[in-house]
């Protein structure tokens, strides 16, 4: 029997950082495949029972696991090797050794969706900028495993990077550091004589719903009159954890549901334990809101109970999990689709804003957060 934990985000939980939606499974209960089975056998047989897609018996006679993964042409199914296994698991624990940059997948390379203090902020990295080359190595095509094994390294060494940032390119040079995962955040905020909640969630991991609970307790002691729920630049996480998300705002409901060529529908639904049913909630997303973000938000909003302020957030509709295998390495796999509570499927389209804000690089002001403020005063007057 697997124990699974689903991942909607594996780009973030990866490594410096990646984040995309998952899940970790264990086989029989092991952290690690039977010794009994190759991984070239155990790979084909995860693609011809638990992949989410049917697979052409032409690709399932492929020799290598590359080449099996290769013929899916699906950026979010790939090998770990050991080292990358292993940095997944210290990332799911909230500590690795990087240079504390969100990445997700672009057809030119990977793109910067969000950074942390850290050395890649210091080196000159940005939102948006586009890593192309790690070292020797073209990015594009290249996969986030790939990637973290050539950014991630022992702290204190460099790794240089080409970068596209518009139509020119810079060249950095950047030192790895030990990088502590962000997570979960929130603070007061005044605004038209009234005080707000703001709470910052920017990855799904392990523990993330629990820490929110913690910060909503607080906030609701202090008598704040809404909620504003920033999940901008959160490329997604552990689907359990935005499954409890979402129920410490929704009183009842569908959460998320998933479907694949293996996977039987499954409906996720709100715990009926919220810790904040009724207090006016704006959530804030983006373009790179992505995976578990885009499941907190779709269920917010398809459920009536929050207002969505910001951009088109990414459109990643499917879910992983990470199988290990004998090597000491593991498979992430495409195992299901998922829809919102409506039934919408945001592959590529990502969930629309009810408010919709694009931020001005030419002000210092956050334009989305004033327009969430503006958003909650209009439903608390």
């Amino acid at each position: 029997m697997r124990r699974a934990l689903i991942l909607v985000g594996l780009a973030g939980l990866l490594a410096t950082a990646f984040l995309f939606g998952f899940e970790v499974s264990a086989r029989n209960g092991s952290a690690a495949a039977p010794p009994a089975v190759s991984v070239v056998d155990a790979v084909r047989a995860d693609l011809a029972s638990r992949y989410y897609r049917s697979v052409p018996g032409s690709v399932l006679r492929l020799g290598t696991v590359r080449s099996m993964l290769a013929a899916l042409n699906d950026p979010y199914t790939e090998y770990l090797d050991g080292p990358a296994y292993r940095l997944l698991q210290r990332r799911l624990a909230g500590a690795y050794s990087g240079i504390g940059v969100t990445l997700l997948p672009a057809p030119a390379g990977l793109i910067v969706v969000a950074t942390q203090p850290g050395p890649g902020r210091a080196a000159g990295l940005r939102v948006g900028d586009t890593i192309t080359r790690i070292g020797r190595t073209s990015t594009p095509g290249l996969g986030l495993a790939g990637a973290l094994g050539r950014i991630t390294g022992p702290r204190g060494t460099t790794v240089r990077l080409v970068v596209l940032r518009g139509d020119v390119i810079h060249n950095l040079e950047v030192r790895r550091t030990s990088v502590r995962a962000p997570g979960v955040s929130g603070r007061r905020l005044s605004f038209g004589g009234r005080m707000y909640g703001y709470l910052r969630v920017t990855t799904f991991r392990r523990g993330s719903a629990a820490r929110l609970a913690v910060e909503i307790r607080q906030l609701k002691r202090a008598g704040v009159d809404g909620l504003v729920l920033d999940l901008r630049e959160n490329p997604g996480g552990l689907l359990d954890e935005a499954v409890k998300v979402s129920s410490l705002f929704l009183p009842r409901g569908t959460v998320v549901s998933l479907l694949g060529a293996h996977h039987p529908l499954e409906v996720y639904s709100a715990s009926g334990h919220p810790l904040a049913p009724k207090l006016p909630l704006t959530v804030l997303v983006d373009g790179f809101s992505a995976s578990a973000a885009e499941v907190v938000a779709a269920a917010l909003q398809d459920n009536g109970r929050a207002k969505l302020v910001g951009d088109h957030t990414y459109g990643k509709a499917v879910v992983q999990s990470i199988d290990p295998l004998a090597n000491g390495g593991a498979l992430a796999l495409t195992t299901a689709r998922y829809f919102t509570p409506t039934g919408r499927d945001i592959s590529r389209v990502g969930v629309r804003p009810d408010v919709r804000v694009l931020e001005d690089a030419r002000t210092p002001l956050d334009d989305g957060l004033a327009a969430a403020l503006t958003t909650l005063a209009a439903a608390t007057s």
